[in-house]
C-alpha cells in the first residue's frame, strides 16, 4: 500500500514543480487588446483608491507599466485629480518627516499620468518649519521638477515660501509644464500650523 500510494503521489510533486518553475520563468503578461482598452482616467473615475501603493497597484496590474515605487515614510494624506484637457492623472501625497524641538518638516509629491498609465513628470516640495502656541514660520524650502528621459513635458518651476496668516506657513512649487500636447499649469503646498500638523494643497 506505501509503494502504491508514492506512486500517486509523485506526479503530483512534479506538476507542483513544473507549475510553480512556469509561473516564475514565464512573467505575466497583458494581453494587447486589454491593454489598449484600459483607461486610467474611467478606471479612477470608478473606483476608490486610498493610498500611493493601492494607485501603484493599480498601474502594474492593468498597465503593464513597471517603476520604482515611491518610498513614503509617513504619509498623512492622499488624493487623485483627472485634468481632462491634457488626459492626465495625477496622485498627491503629502508626507510628514518628523519634527525635533518645535520644528517640523513636511514633504508633498505630485506626479502626473497619462491616461495610460506612464509618469510624464513630478513636482515635490518640501519644507521645514517652527511652531509653538503663538506662531509657525518657514524656515527653508526647496522643490524640484523632474521627468522620465522619454517625456516630452519640460517646465522650470518657482519655488516660495512664507505666511498666509500666523497660524499657517507654507512651501510652494509652481509653474507650467509645456509638450507637443499642450500645456498644463501646477502648483503644489506643503503647510504646517503652528500645532506642528502637516497638510498639502
Amino acid at each position: 500500500m506505501r509503494k502504491h500510494h508514492a506512486q500517486i503521489r509523485m506526479p503530483s510533486i512534479i506538476l507542483s514543480l513544473v507549475f510553480i518553475i512556469s509561473t516564475i520563468s514565464f512573467p505575466h503578461v497583458v494581453n494587447a487588446t486589454d491593454e489598449a482598452s484600459f483607461s486610467l482616467i474611467e478606471y479612477v473615475s470608478s473606483h476608490d483608491i486610498h493610498s500611493q501603493a493601492e494607485f501603484e497597484a493599480v498601474i502594474q496590474q492593468h498597465c503593464n507599466q513597471y517603476y520604482q515605487p515611491m518610498v513614503i515614510e509617513n504619509e498623512v494624506f492622499f488624493q487623485i485629480e483627472i485634468e481632462y484637457e491634457n488626459s492626465l492623472v495625477s496622485t498627491l501625497v503629502v508626507e510628514d518627516l518628523g519634527q525635533t524641538r518645535g520644528e517640523k518638516t513636511g514633504r508633498a509629491t505630485k506626479n502626473y499620468y497619462s491616461d495610460t498609465g506612464e509618469i510624464v513628470f513630478t513636482i515635490v516640495i518640501e519644507g521645514r518649519f517652527r511652531y509653538s502656541s503663538t506662531e509657525v514660520r518657514t524656515l527653508s524650502a526647496s522643490g524640484s521638477y523632474s521627468k522620465p528621459p522619454l517625456s516630452l513635458w519640460n517646465s522650470t518651476p518657482t519655488i516660495s515660501s512664507g505666511n498666509v496668516t500666523s497660524n499657517y506657513a507654507y512651501a510652494l512649487i509652481y509653474g507650467t509644464a509645456t509638450s507637443i500636447y499642450g500645456s498644463q499649469n501646477y502648483s503644489l503646498a506643503v503647510a504646517c500650523d503652528k500645532s506642528g500638523n502637516i497638510t498639502g494643497v
